[in-house]
């Protein structure tokens, strides 16, 4: 694995999503600004909490990719890369986490560098309990707001119109957030062709690993190790039992449909093929 070099361009550090969002997501200034020179680029993305950061790592330690990291957040330390707020001298082939890039996902159409796009769906219990229970307060109103808003409607539509973010519920708010985000994928189904993008679902990820693995590495031409699979794990797959009867009854109502017509879209690589 290549290590990276990365420089810092100011002596304004970003070290969290809100001072990226102040200093870089802002009006004119492309995300994936640098995409083009990295090319052949692997992007990870779907909604947050649902494996992309675990499958990003495992990619990003796999051979001959080039390892990038320089911060806390790797996400983070990407996003900073592809929108050149800081110097990386490209070194190889990379692979960038991109759930950051929420409603600027126009940009994945601007760029032809060979770049491929990995989809990750997950069921909503297990990602809205995350979103719950395992996120700061600030992390859930980020989706909320840049893919939840779009996706309110009825009662709740007029509620945040006079009370704003708080006149939603949290459990509410990550609902919509996980709809608005999901959502996306169908653009990219149409935007983008069979050997741009491919769509798995983690639950499958996770409980066929060792089939799935291969495919997936296929799909971004790597060589793929079977010890990879030993990083693929399935620890937080049980805490949905946690969830009350009444937040597994509202996640279903507003989520399931949108899950559904999503895994229909599933690339036929990971359909029947093992």
């Amino acid at each position: 694995m290549t290590v990276g070099q990365t420089y810092w361009k100011t002596d304004r550090y970003i070290t969290n999503w809100e001072e990226f969002d102040a200093a870089v997501r802002t009006p004119g200034h492309p995300l994936l600004h640098r995409l083009d020179d990295f090319p052949h680029t692997v992007l990870v993305t779907g909604c947050q909490r649902s494996g992309t950061t675990m499958l990003t790592r495992l990619i990003t330690e796999s051979e001959p990719m080039v390892n990038y990291w320089f911060g806390p957040d790797d996400e983070l330390d990407g996003a900073l890369i592809l929108s050149g707020y800081v110097d990386h001298i490209p070194a190889g082939r990379y692979c960038f986490q991109t759930t950051y890039v929420n409603n600027h996902q126009h940009e994945y159409y601007q760029h032809n560098a060979g770049h491929k796009v990995i989809f990750l769906l997950r069921n909503p219990l297990s990602v809205v309990y995350s979103m719950l229970y395992n996120w700061r307060p600030r992390a859930l109103d980020r989706i909320f707001g840049f893919c939840g808003i779009g996706q309110l409607h009825g009662l709740d539509r007029q509620r945040y119109r006079l009370f704003g973010i708080r006149g939603i519920s949290k459990l509410r708010r990550a609902c919509y957030g996980y709809t608005g985000k999901v959502a996306q994928v169908f653009e990219l189904r149409r935007r983008l062709t069979a050997e741009q993008l491919l769509v798995i679902d983690y639950d499958e990820l996770v409980t066929h690993k060792a089939q799935l693995l291969p495919l997936i590495y296929r799909f971004i031409d790597l060589p793929y190790q079977e010890e990879y699979a030993a990083q693929i794990h399935a620890r937080s797959m049980s805490n949905v039992q946690k969830l009350s009867g009444r937040e597994i009854a509202t996640i279903q109502r507003f989520c399931k449909p949108i899950y559904q017509k999503a895994s229909a879209l599933r690339t036929p690589l990971t359909i029947g093929s093992y």
